[in-house]
């Protein structure tokens, strides 16, 4: 049975949202300076083309309308971000590569226009909109169509609120202190409501393109990645696809995320050298079909981590999860969480239950591949976003956690300051979510100075839900 509350909560925060733009209350100024929102990592824009979540058609400036017949293939070495694209330009077929840049003046800044491997390009990608007069062109000075995609593209497919610029409106001075507690729990569902409606859409469009089981394998990726790999962790996962890990889970994704060395140094152990020649010369055989080449490398960030959360473990993490793959597809809903918990709890690798890294030595205890930490975030942000029935919406209010991240407490101190009757909502998960929506709605890159947004929620109402 769906979950009727959960729908109209989200239609209700949805409504009153765009009510306050629409009346004006947070009328955005153009940003003088003619700036444009700032873009993900080039690689994430690859993803999404890769993916099909960019636009399939749009207008070149000097040759008219341009269809995506084929995005091509996402290239693993030197020249052209996809090969073997096919286009429909003008109302001609055309078969070449396609390069992605942020702007259109990176094709020169990188030297393309003097490079061969670029000949085949058939059309320049950009999500910057090229200065006037500007032209893209080949070593043979060939022109290159430019297709320019709007920051609504992007924004859309990375499911990315679009960022306001400058506020003018009058400082705000505590205007919830004295909402009755049921309104504040009410809106907070509906937020929350709402940004699930929204993480379901986007997953659905993943799916569609990518086929379900690939879609949830990337999300289970993404989480365990932590907040500083889940890019990198998302995109290792679309470089080593479920379906052709078949049996090699460990060696091909060590070896895309670019961990396997030829020489490990050489204080590591017996144990270490046996486990890593194992899996080398597993990875040595399937390098061909998958190896990335320098400047296509996965973009780990090691600096900030806990030594139990370093990218060696989040990978071990995820080839232990994808040979249990079997196991965990037929449990990615509601009824199936506390078994899918069990299950991602227990795995167990004889290498990396004790080992913080390839060369490491062994640590003294064991430790977990997944803690019940991220198992949580897995099903809040995936397993019970996707499953609409009314189990999955009650079992999504009821979870809670004793750690209120930063940015989220500092959402909440914003928006109720010291106010105590709230702080056992905030244990929830479903009221962090809530805070990162009305973060993304209406704080992001604004000045909480001068912001009016929480003034115009004082004036929510809770919804009739029957």
């Amino acid at each position: 049975m769906r979950a009727v509350a959960q729908q109209r909560l989200a239609a209700a925060y949805q409504e009153f949202t765009e009510a306050v733009y629409r009346d004006g209350l947070l009328a955005a100024t153009e940003d003088a300076s003619g700036a444009v929102p700032q873009l993900p990592p080039e690689v994430e824009i690859q993803q999404l083309w890769a993916k099909g979540m960019l636009p399939a058609q749009g207008e070149t400036e000097r040759h008219g309308i341009v269809r995506i017949l084929d995005a091509g293939l996402w290239n693993r070495g030197a020249g052209a971000d996809f090969l073997r694209a096919e286009i429909e330009i003008g109302g001609v077929v055309q078969r070449g590569d396609i390069e992605i840049d942020p702007a259109a003046q990176d094709w020169e800044r990188h030297g393309h226009g003097a490079n061969p491997h670029f000949n085949e390009v058939i059309l320049h990608v950009v999500f910057t909109r090229p200065p006037k007069g500007w032209y893209t062109r080949d070593s043979q000075h060939r022109e290159i169509p430019i297709l320019y995609l709007e920051p609504e593209t992007w924004q859309k497919a990375s499911g990315i609120s679009p960022k306001q610029t400058s506020l003018q409106l009058p400082r705000c001075v505590a205007p919830l202190a004295q909402m009755p507690l049921e309104n504040i729990q009410s809106l907070l569902k509906a937020a929350a409501a709402h940004r699930a409606e929204k993480k379901r859409k986007l997953f659905r469009a993943k799916a569609q393109q990518l086929g379900i089981e690939q879609a949830w394998y990337e999300a289970l990726a993404e989480t365990l990645g932590y907040s500083a790999n889940k890019g990198a962790m998302r995109l290792l996962a679309s470089r080593a696809p479920l379906k052709q890990l078949a049996g090699r889970e460990e060696a091909i994704l060590f070896g895309v995320a670019g961990f396997l060395l030829p020489i490990l140094p050489e204080k590591a152990d017996a144990t270490t050298r046996a486990y890593h020649r194992s899996v080398w010369d597993a990875w040595w055989p399937a390098q061909q079909d998958f190896a990335l080449s320098d400047g296509r490398e996965i973009p780990w960030v090691y600096a900030a981590t806990r030594p139990q959360n370093h990218p060696h473990r989040r990978v071990a993490a995820l080839a232990a999860a994808a040979r249990q793959w079997g196991k965990i597809y037929p449990l990615l809903h509601a009824a199936g969480a506390k078994r899918l918990s069990e299950l991602l709890t227990h795995l167990r690798h004889p290498y990396w239950d004790t080992h913080y890294t390839l060369p490491s030595a062994p640590a003294k205890k064991r430790m977990a591949l997944a803690g019940a930490a991220r198992i949580n975030d897995f099903l809040v942000n995936h397993v019970y976003v996707q499953d609409e029935s009314e189990e999955a919406w009650q079992s999504y209010l009821v979870m809670k956690t004793t750690a209120l991240p930063g940015s989220i407490g500092r959402t909440a101190q914003r928006l109720f300051g010291e106010r105590e009757d709230v702080r056992p909502l905030l244990r929830h998960y479903f009221a962090h979510q809530a805070l990162l929506q009305i973060d993304a709605d209406f704080c992001a890159g604004n000045s909480c100075r001068t912001c009016l947004f929480p003034e115009q929620l004082a004036q929510w109402k809770t919804p009739a839900l029957n």
